[in-house]
């Protein structure tokens, strides 16, 4: 394809800008030409009818079609994620991590891939433009009026063969396999049917619900019907919805809130950290049995912080170096503290083991009967459709 000619000038320029910062990101692995003709010729603005601005008088803005206004670019060609609707939620996700997700998808000319999570329809038309042939491409969502708006977005720019349908993604594309799937949506498990859809070589990308920590993106390989990858980076993504959707790996809700304001209301107890306490250490405190939920605003503190819920006693842990470092490495304690040694200990033994990050593990699914006892290292997270085990990479230091 050719970049679209008799362009405005205005919306040129919008997209040139979202290139110019995309490209300057050297996180981003993706050849710059490539991304320059498909950011033109797959225009974001063409998949947005609409979303969600508190400045905006109703909280909504309509986007004006086939023309946005200059604001209305300037918004939808930044680097940012847009809520296009609430009640079902469907948000058009932040270009940048898309475009590190296509990247981790390692997409070339006459490949076959499935996105579960079709959204607006921008992530399915970046992919037909980067694999050739939009006929290669099937996207499925449990939402039938997205479906059907996305396959309008996608005509109108010439795409008329992206296979599209309404249905529960986590059931895959009956009869059909892919060399590639991409999961949009956060996911609390890894259902049989992509794993089986999958072909031998294929890649399977995906956000990995971790009990409210967050949703970091887990890269699959499958060689020899063995699925083995690793994360590659931390993200956050809406749920997984349908069949597979599981309450366990939810962040809290309701009835929860009201002890964690009763909680609240009490006098902490600070207690030191021996390192700045961040989702890293949360993930490995949760691998080894220590429940962390991201939990919202309290306090008056803004943002989105690793506390440990304990349900039980209950308990609030509130690591404060995550959201001020004026304060210091230490933690509050609200309510019951019979749990604050563990986690100190916890948090103690990662520092010890060298801070492993997000990316330092090795991702495999096994057996529910496999273990790994001859690893010095490995932690087995069993949920209800796949068995992960997760260890350190072969070049992470250990101290």
């Amino acid at each position: 394809m050719n970049i679209l000619v008799n362009m405005d000038a205005t919306l040129q320029s919008h997209i040139e800008r979202l290139y110019t910062i995309l490209a300057k990101r050297r996180d981003l692995q993706l050849d710059r030409d490539w991304l320059r003709q498909v950011l033109f010729n797959v225009p974001r603005h063409r998949f947005i009818e609409q979303y969600y601005d508190h400045e905006a008088p109703d909280g909504i803005v309509q986007v004006e079609s086939p023309k946005p206004t200059a604001r209305q670019l300037e918004t939808i060609y930044f680097d940012r994620g847009l809520m296009i609707r609430e009640k079902p939620h469907s948000a058009a996700s932040q270009p940048g991590l898309i475009f590190e997700m296509l990247a981790d998808l390692e997409l070339a000319h006459g490949l076959k891939v499935l996105e579960v999570g079709t959204g607006s329809g921008w992530n399915a038309g970046l992919i037909a433009f980067s694999v050739g042939d939009d006929s290669l491409v099937y996207s499925i969502d449990l939402q039938t009026d997205l479906v059907e708006k996305a396959r309008s977005h996608l005509r109108s720019i010439g795409f008329n063969r992206v296979n599209l349908k309404a249905g529960d993604g986590g059931f895959g594309w009956q009869g059909e396999t892919f060399d590639r799937i991409i999961v949009t949506v956060g996911a609390p498990d890894i259902p049989p049917a992509w794993g089986q859809s999958l072909t031998e070589g294929g890649i399977l990308v995906m956000p990995l619900k971790t009990g409210g920590v967050g949703d970091p993106i887990l890269r699959l390989h499958k060689q020899g019907n063995k699925l083995t990858g690793k994360f590659t980076r931390w993200a956050g993504f809406m749920n997984l919805q349908g069949s597979f959707r599981s309450a366990s790996e939810d962040v809290l809700e309701p009835p929860w809130e009201p002890v964690i304001a009763a909680l609240l209301q009490s006098e902490p107890t600070s207690v030191p950290l021996p390192t700045s306490f961040g989702t890293d250490c949360a993930f490995w405190l949760r691998l080894n049995g220590v429940p962390m939920q991201m939990l919202g605003e309290y306090k008056g503190q803004r943002g989105m912080h690793p506390v440990l819920l304990d349900k039980e006693l209950p308990a609030l842990y509130v690591p404060q170096s995550v959201y001020d470092s004026k304060v210091g490495k230490h933690m509050d304690v609200y309510g019951n503290p019979q749990l604050v040694e563990r986690v100190i200990k916890g948090v103690e033994a990662w520092v010890e083991l060298g801070e492993p990050r997000i990316t330092d593990y090795h991702v495999e699914l096994i057996n529910s009967t496999e273990s790994g006892d001859t690893e010095p290292q490995y932690y087995i997270d069993k949920r209800p459709y796949a068995t992960l085990k997760f260890s350190l990479t072969n070049d992470f230091k250990f101290r």
